[in-house]
């Protein structure tokens, strides 16, 4: 991908091109110290290739524990994996079959390396395939955060801690492990940040579509790169508005073309998967209640407006402990010298950010810890900034006078401990949070706890046992021999994807996802099916599909069934009942 490219440019983010002459007319080419300068300020090939492989092996290994030894499988990641799952794989193979709830881009991804699932099964049985997606992206995120900060002007040393503090926060470790979108989310979002700061220095129109293609793949990962890509394209068309001194006419021309550029590609996105959907499901955003109706149908309940604001600070104080302050310090100077790059990591990482914010304020979200990860780049990011800001003067004076070394060395060491002490605090706040009841609620502390509580809750011990109940149903259904598309299910439950993706025959199933489902369902001995699986009637499964065409199938079969087994609840999982289909529905209600 073109924004994985790391093309070094020359770092003078503060200095115009008359104080670069004036430093030039004080004989900054033939003073040694000059170059040991540049050098010290420009990054290098090899800098790049160790950071990145240092951060693809860590998120590699944490990708395996997690896949082999601790057995933990996010309902998340499981379930973006199977829609890529289902287009190779399932019973009716086909595009479309990926679905559209969820955005899209995780599972294009994750049909990658699925697609040598024949030569390693573990690539689907236990969402490797995904878990390869996020080390790959959550190391680009690694890689697009350095070279930002190296192109906005960070000199290597500080700019290395800061780098290798985001990449070994305990959320960027577990979320570039795990196969949900975080990972790809974060690395998107940071292109764009890279790209929109090199375009605000250089004017440099590449960059500018470097950002815009960013943003548009951003919305194919997450919803929250709608509030991203409506205040970044305010901030464009004000940078382009300001920064010519041309007539009011040509300036208005040019912001307007500028923001046209930036925010085509998310246009296009955005308007073309919304079509796509309508055509083929009959609703053009039905990724935009998916959250909202997991939350009505769970019955749960934030509280009061000031008990989930209440959350939202506590959870943004665990993963940036000192961003208030770093971020009051940022904007003082940055007002002072007239300098608005900062705010475009505000714009990006600080709109997708906000999205959340409301959404949970609103009442359409988990109190999850993931919606808040954006804060951590945003937080190194900030920092950066100051560093780039209170390094200028000293460029400028070692590029004018040609000495200083040692000016550089103590500037560089200083530079360092402001990072590690503004930063490392994040490190444990952010572990404790995670497994936190109140804070690390969802996919962190429901996966994590198993592995780092000394005592395990029930909580613990139903996620530890979760992979085994699904192998123990999956052992069960292949000891009937079903024929292909003999069985009925609907998906929407989170354990049956990962049935589906276990089974060693997933054709057997019948899903929401085949183009012929809703026929099957209202007729199953017409078109060769037998059996209809069902979960108990609560929660998000109430809102099952065989549910809503018979209503009564779980407690009695509903005249045309009878039940052969039942699946007591076990792990994360409800419990399930197998009914034999004995004849003709009586005809099928709530479509």
């Amino acid at each position: 991908m073109t924004v994985l490219v790391d093309r070094p440019v020359a770092a003078e983010p503060t200095i115009n091109r008359s104080e670069s002459l004036q430093a030039n007319g004080h004989g900054m080419s033939s003073r040694g110290d000059s170059s040991s300068f540049w050098r010290r300020l420009k990054p290098d090939a090899n800098e790049g290739t160790i950071v990145c492989a240092a951060s693809f092996l860590l998120y590699l290994v944490a990708a395996m524990l997690l896949a082999f030894k601790y057995q933990l499988y996010p309902d998340d990641a499981v379930s973006r994996l199977a829609n890529g799952f289902y287009v190779l794989y399932s019973r009716d193979p086909h595009l479309a079959a990926m679905g559209f709830v969820w955005n899209p881009l995780q599972s294009i991804c994750d049909l990658v390396p699925l697609l040598f699932k024949s030569l390693w099964h573990a690539l689907a049985t236990r969402d490797v395939a995904g878990s390869l997606v996020s080390v790959v992206c959550m190391t680009g995120a690694v890689h697009q955060l350095r070279a930002s900060l190296a192109e906005w002007g960070v000199w290597r040393g500080p700019r290395l801690v800061l780098t290798a503090i985001f990449a070994v926060s305990p959320m960027m470790v577990y979320f570039g492990a795990n196969g949900m979108s975080e990972a790809l989310y974060l690395f998107t979002l940071l292109a764009t940040t890279r790209y929109l700061l090199r375009w605000q220095r250089t004017d440099d129109l590449r960059s500018l579509v470097y950002a815009a293609t960013a943003l548009g793949l951003a919305y194919l990962a997450r919803n929250e790169a709608v509030a991203a890509a409506a205040i970044s394209g305010i901030l464009v068309l004000a940078v382009s508005f300001m920064r010519s001194n041309a007539s009011l006419r040509s300036r208005v021309t040019s912001a307007l073309t500028d923001t046209t550029i930036f925010l085509m590609p998310f246009i296009v996105t955005f308007v073309g998967w919304a079509t796509t959907s309508f055509v083929i499901t009959g609703q053009a955003f039905p990724q935009a209640a998916g959250n909202s109706i997991q939350v009505k149908t769970s019955g749960f309940s934030a509280g009061s407006l000031g008990t989930r604001l209440l959350h939202e600070v506590s959870a943004l104080e665990s993963l940036a402990p000192l961003l208030p302050l770093v971020l009051g310090v940022a904007l003082a100077v940055a007002w002072r010298r007239r300098d608005h790059a900062v705010l475009i990591p505000l714009a990006v990482l600080g709109g997708g950010l906000a999205f959340d914010l409301v959404a949970y304020d609103g009442g359409s979200l988990f109190p999850w810890l993931r919606y808040y990860i954006l804060v951590i780049p945003i937080d190194v990011l900030v920092l950066g900034s100051l560093l780039t800001t209170s390094q200028s003067t000293m460029m400028i004076k070692q590029l004018a006078g040609g000495h200083g070394n040692r000016q550089v060395r103590r500037a560089t060491i200083a530079a360092m401990g402001i990072s590690l002490i503004a930063l490392v605090p994040s490190l444990p706040t952010s572990a404790i949070a995670m497994v936190s009841p109140t804070l690390g609620q969802g996919e962190t502390l429901e996966y994590l706890g198993p592995i780092f509580h000394v005592h395990l809750t029930a909580l613990d011990r139903a996620a530890k046992k979760n992979y085994s109940h699904i192998q123990a149903i999956d052992a069960y259904l292949e000891r009937m021999n079903l024929p292909d598309g003999d069985l009925i299910v609907d998906n929407i439950d989170t354990c049956l994807p990962n049935l589906i993706v276990n089974s060693s025959n997933p054709r057997i199933f019948v899903i929401p996802n085949d183009r012929d489902f809703q026929k099957v369902l209202s007729a199953p001995l017409t078109f060769g099916t037998h059996y209809i699986l069902v979960s108990v009637p609560s929660g998000i499964d109430a809102q099952d599909a065989i549910l809503a065409a018979y209503p009564n199938i779980y407690n009695s079969g509903d005249g045309f069934s009878t039940e052969v087994h039942q699946f007591a609840g076990g792990g994360l999982c409800p419990a399930f009942r197998l009914f034999r289909v004995t004849g003709q529905p009586p005809g099928v209600r709530g479509f």
